[in-house]
């Protein structure tokens, strides 16, 4: 065995490893689900919505009493009122599903389709711990749960890579709520609705060798061996920090501090439980307990400070594997294990923790092969990838097109399902990416970056034999968007907001937009709220709109497929986009509609068949398409866009700002030869990008005459209030105003790595709860997006952290000393803070009890942002926390302010009752105090 530089990792060449330390109990200490759980419900709830809970009208399901003759509302069930009942654990350890035998589920699907099954489930009940210590607790198939009064995130998706969460639990009987809700998009929209979860207690021994780290070893991404060689050097090993104390022992407080004069019981030092309860997770006044550092990395981690581990915190280490290690040591390398070196920076001590060992992955050249690669946060994910037949270089061409393949929703992309489902192509590689996760992001936002940085990988051509490589390049702007069901939209969505990287498309069974799939029109909090609020609400979400986008794909050649029978995505969402399409190109036949009758959502053929092969000859084959050129732009096409920061360019134009953003945007162009006229409509700044297709003489926009061709990468610039364009000949305005990668919503925070910064001093909510809601964050962007991010103290943050990070800075200025930092500076000048703990945007303030706010503004650098979450109390901090929008179409603007008519939006359940005065408990969007859009300044 040989060991990296930095002892790091440990390879086995051809022998076995060590085996691996568990913390992990195998036994479950005797802790296990409630056999007998009280339920209430079914009720209604839209799709993806925050915030609303109608019991909270009744005084919140925690507090309404167990009873067998008391009823609710519900419009799902005949007669309107639906009753508690109770439901046994199955043997499994699994609940569900609950027989509603006064729900007509067909019956009402038929007039409202498949919202009218979405609905939330109440389950409660008891369990008991037989001895206290920490838990690996994890449920499937549920969004949150709560574990007496704390919310913790759930696994919606059930991932496998998801691990749970460290829960410390005293002896005794303690109270479980979850609020289960059905959502067709996870579950299908099978009749009647079967909403089931799970649930696991796994008891952590802390006191072995590997004290409080876990590494979970099924939680790895692991690269493959082609023709016996690494493809790849990256690894992702997941750590979790599992030490969560008791934090109202003392006593077991001055036990994890080894001895010395430091060792006294902490408990006497301190005065109240609050501060024992925030030195516990180690915020109090910069203290270290439970804190760990990764030592002497070796690793590719690209961090500016050193990595380190807050405690309960998950992360996904990526290890750089040395690739000539085989050579050098003259083994074969066949498995592979990992030791990694800790330093805990409260007892100022070392130690190793090793991994278990992994076999792997053994490929011939030729064969669909896994390409690792570190994704945009760093961390290490994987695409696999199918070589062309034959050289590119036999025609002439140094470099390959790209067939991009996405999977449709919960289907893995190394699964030989879906690498089997295209046939090997002569001339083109064929990628196939994950999206993050099996679910990911729609292709939109990290998923879709996570594309782009699979292309990234794949241009460097590992796992091609050296003396290949010089026959099988890459080129990364010749692509044909393809996929399936989710993957189809993808296709759709990517053909629409990068067409000039379009060869070609080939959307099968794709919706048109989440609102087609699951509609939205059965959401409560519609009931509540205005139009124009609405209007505003949606606009977040709208950007992933294909129809609105639908001109951007003019010129570009697409086949169309989908089964005249799919009952899952109704092939009227394919003929409406080929509709739309058609009507750009102003020519009825332009798209290629293949609608297979009598087939459904998936048919034998659908991604390889005779007719998808021969529109993929038509631009693949050198014959048909010599050098593989790019369609060419129509003598007339429009540009458009509701946000510059998740759409390309069209024609080599790209809209970078809107005059009112958020709302739709144009550039009609009209080719006459050399000559472009351009016309604007809510276009601020727009550029030129370099294009060969753009041979342009002279042009005018707007009626402004141009007689020299534009100049390729300044912007040009109408400034508001007047009607001339002038040309921008720098990039200095991207330091002082909003562009592409600055705009919002509230989820472009994801796009981006990021990190979370707490107060280390907080006077206003408890240290703990800012590090719990964290802890919260940094396992949410696990679970949802395989994502690492780092929780540092508001004092480590230096202008070189903040220039290259975005930040989701946790507390108001007088808990935060970065928050208070950037108020002196005016980097939030849209938000003022107000000396009672509110704010106030424009003249409006909002200073009640409850209230919590989440927006953006500028980082120091202003290339960057922040993701502010403050409260006035900790109930409003908590429901702004749950408010960060970690799913698609979840409706968060650049800012929005909550209050005591926002339930908790994770769980379904209200923290509180509601504002009795307001009469309908907690009203989702109608809750929502304040939301809205910031300008380009």
């Amino acid at each position: 065995m040989w060991f990296l530089s930095s002892a790091l990792c440990v390879l086995a060449l051809g022998r076995r490893a060590h085996s691996t330390q568990q913390i992990l109990s195998d036994a479950n200490n005797g802790v296990t689900l409630p056999q007998t759980w009280e339920v209430l419900g079914p009720f209604a709830m839209g799709a993806r919505e925050l915030g609303v809970d109608p019991l909270s009208a009744y005084g919140g399901f925690e507090a309404i009493p167990f009873s067998e003759s008391d009823t609710y509302p519900s419009e799902l069930a005949d007669g309107g009122l639906v009753k508690w009942r109770t439901v046994e654990t199955n043997s499994d350890q699994s609940v569900g599903p609950v027989d509603f035998d006064n729900v007509r589920w067909s019956f009402n699907q038929d007039p409202f389709g498949w919202t009218s099954l979405h609905h939330a489930t109440y389950f409660r009940g008891n369990f008991t711990v037989p001895r206290s210590g920490v838990f690996l607790v994890n449920f499937d198939h549920v969004v949150s749960y709560k574990i007496d009064d704390k919310a913790y995130v759930g696994n919606v998706y059930g991932f496998s890579h998801a691990s749970g969460t460290a829960i410390y639990l005293e002896r005794g009987v303690h109270k479980i709520y979850v609020c289960a809700v059905m959502d067709v998009r996870i579950f299908g929209g099978q009749v009647p609705p079967k909403t089931v979860f799970t649930g696991k207690f796994q008891p952590v021994d802390l006191d072995t060798s590997a004290r409080n780290i876990l590494i979970m070893n099924d939680d790895t991404v692991t690269p493959e061996l082609v023709d016996g060689k690494l493809a790849t050097p990256y690894f992702s090993l997941t750590v979790m920090n599992a030490y969560v104390p008791n934090p109202f022992s003392s006593v077991h407080l001055s036990k994890t501090k080894s001895s010395g004069s430091n060792s006294g019981r902490i408990g006497e030092v301190l005065e109240n439980a609050n501060d024992i309860a925030d030195l516990a997770v180690g915020l109090h006044e910069g203290s270290d307990i439970g804190w760990v550092q990764i030592l002497d990395l070796s690793a590719a981690i690209p961090v500016i400070f050193s990595l380190k581990l807050a405690p309960g915190q998950l992360y996904p280490l990526p290890i750089d594997v040395d690739f000539d290690l085989e050579e050098k040591n003259g083994a074969v390398l066949t498995s592979i294990h990992f030791q990694v070196q800790f330093y805990d920076l409260y007892t100022k001590e070392r130690f190793t923790v090793k991994s278990a060992e992994f076999t792997l992955e053994k490929r011939v050249w030729g064969e669909p092969y896994k390409l690792t690669f570190l994704d945009y946060d760093n961390s290490v994910h994987y695409a696999m990838a199918l070589p062309p037949k034959k050289p590119c270089s036999v025609v002439g061409e140094a470099n390959c097109p790209i067939v991009l393949a996405l999977h449709g929703a919960g289907v893995e992309a190394s699964s030989p399902f879906w690498t089997e489902a295209y046939k090997q192509q002569d001339y083109a590689w064929i990628l196939f990416p994950t999206g993050r996760t099996p679910w990911g992001f729609d292709w939109h936002g990290p998923s879709n970056m996570n594309v782009d940085a699979a292309i990234h990988t794949l241009t460097h051509l590992h796992g091609v034999p050296q003396e290949l490589r010089g026959n099988f390049g890459i080129n990364p702007d010749k692509l044909i968007y393809t996929g399936h069901s989710n993957g189809g939209q993808g296709a759709w969505w990517m053909s629409s907001h990068y067409p000039d990287r379009a060869l070609a498309a080939i959307p099968a069974s794709g919706y048109l937009k989440i609102q087609f799939y699951t509609p939205y029109y059965m959401r409560l909090g519609d009931a509540y709220t205005d139009p124009v609020f609405r209007a505003i609400m949606e606009s977040s979400i709208a950007e992933n709109d294909i129809d609105m986008y639908a001109a951007n794909m003019a010129g570009v050649p697409i086949l169309a497929r989908t089964g005249g029978n799919d009952d899952n995505v109704p092939p009227m969402n394919t003929r409406r986009i080929v509709r739309l399409v058609n009507e750009w190109n102003r020519n009825p036949n332009s798209i290629h509609l293949s609608e297979v009758s009598a087939q459904g959502h998936w048919f034998t053929g659908i991604m390889n068949d005779d007719i998808l092969q021969s529109f993929l000859d038509e631009h693949l084959d050198p014959l048909n398409n010599p050098g593989w050129q790019h369609p060419p732009l129509p003598e007339a096409f429009t540009i458009s866009t509701l946000n510059p920061g998740s759409t390309g360019s069209k024609g080599g134009i790209r809209i970078l700002q809107l005059e009112v953003p958020f709302r739709l945007a144009t550039i009609r162009v009209h080719r006459v030869e050399q000559h472009w006229v351009l016309n604007t409509t809510n276009v601020r700044r727009f550029g030129f990008l370099k294009d060969d297709r753009a041979h342009i003489s002279s042009w005018e926009i707007d009626g402004m005459a141009f007689a020299e061709p534009p100049k390729i990468g300044p912007s040009y610039l109408k400034i508001d209030g007047e009607t001339e364009w002038k040309p921008v000949p720098d990039l200095l305005w991207i330091s002082e105003e909003r562009y592409w990668s600055t705009y919002g919503p509230a989820m472009q925070i994801l796009n981006h790595p990021f990190i979370i910064v707490v107060p280390s001093q907080p006077t206003v909510i408890s240290a703990a709860t800012y590090y719990r809601n964290a802890q919260l964050i940094a396992t949410s962007w696990y679970i949802y997006g395989r994502g690492g991010t780092q929780i540092i103290r508001d004092v480590d943050v230096r202008d070189g952290i903040a220039a290259k990070y975005h930040l989701i800075v946790l507390g108001g200025p007088k808990d935060n000393a970065f928050t208070r930092r950037r108020e002196t500076e005016g980097g939030a000048k849209m938000v003022k803070f107000l000396e009672s703990g509110g704010y106030q945007i424009d003249t409006k303030k909002y200073e009640a009890e409850g209230t919590g706010m989440l927006f953006l503004a500028p980082s120091p650098t202003r290339t960057l942002m922040g993701m502010y979450i403050t409260g006035i109390d900790e109930l409003g901090f908590k429901r702004a926390v749950w408010t960060i929008p970690f799913r698609t179409g979840l409706m968060v603007p650049d800012y929005v302010v909550v209050g005591d008519e926002y339930g908790d939006p994770a769980t379904g359940w209200t923290a509180g009752d509601g504002n009795p005065f307001g009469g309908a408990g907690t009203k989702g969007s109608g809750g929502v105090f304040a939301a809205g859009y910031w300008g380009n300044l």
